[in-house]
């Protein structure tokens, strides 16, 4: 059955194939460009819980600025009474 149907002559195969391929690409790729998926729900927050959110965040990073800045400045004190103690050996 299959040796019944002509074998086409060289190259007429590539004559439609190469713009079949490039329109289905074109369509799966407009396909995946304009195609909206409709936003999971639980992936949204109220506005309220947002600036909740936020505050807390902010909360943290100013309690981590007031922690980091307290350890600056005990380590600024201990170096300046090194420096002091150091004078001191220095002068004698």
């Amino acid at each position: 059955m299959l040796l019944q149907i002509p074998t086409p002559p060289a190259g007429s195969i590539e004559n439609w194939l190469l713009p079949a391929a490039a329109v289905a690409s074109m369509a799966l790729l407009a396909k995946k460009l304009f195609s909206r998926k409709p936003p999971r729900s639980d992936d949204l927050i109220t506005r309220a819980e947002f600036h909740h959110e936020l505050t807390s965040v902010r909360d943290k990073i100013d309690a981590r600025f007031l922690a980091l800045s307290e350890k600056i400045e005990h380590l600024g004190n201990s170096l300046e009474a090194g420096l002091a103690r150091l004078d001191e050996r220095t002068k004698k």
